[in-house]
């Protein structure tokens, strides 16, 4: 992998984690049965541990999508850029 690949992939990771926060978040949300929403953490009791601090942080991380949606764009773009400059190379090799 060269250099700039690997930057490309590094910066696709820290961009999209606040989505991937929010996406365990409401999975575990969903999967536990507990009440989560902005206003304030709601206790989560599952096998003897409050989840209800953590759920409520995850889903919190939402919040920081809002200035990273351009650059997420971006990253899907550039993905979708390189996999057709890939078909084209290969196409014609």
């Amino acid at each position: 992998m060269r250099g700039s690949s690997r930057m490309m992939l590094i910066l696709t990771a820290i961009v999209w984690t606040p989505a991937l926060l929010l996406a365990l978040g409401l999975g575990l949300a969903f999967l536990t049965g507990c009440h989560v929403d902005e206003g304030s953490r709601h206790p989560c009791v599952v096998c003897g541990l409050d989840l209800g601090g953590l759920l409520y942080t995850l889903t919190m991380m939402g919040w920081l999508m809002i200035p990273m949606l351009p650059f997420m764009v971006l990253t899907l773009l550039f993905g979708l850029g390189s996999g057709m400059w890939a078909l084209v190379r290969g196409w014609w090799a």
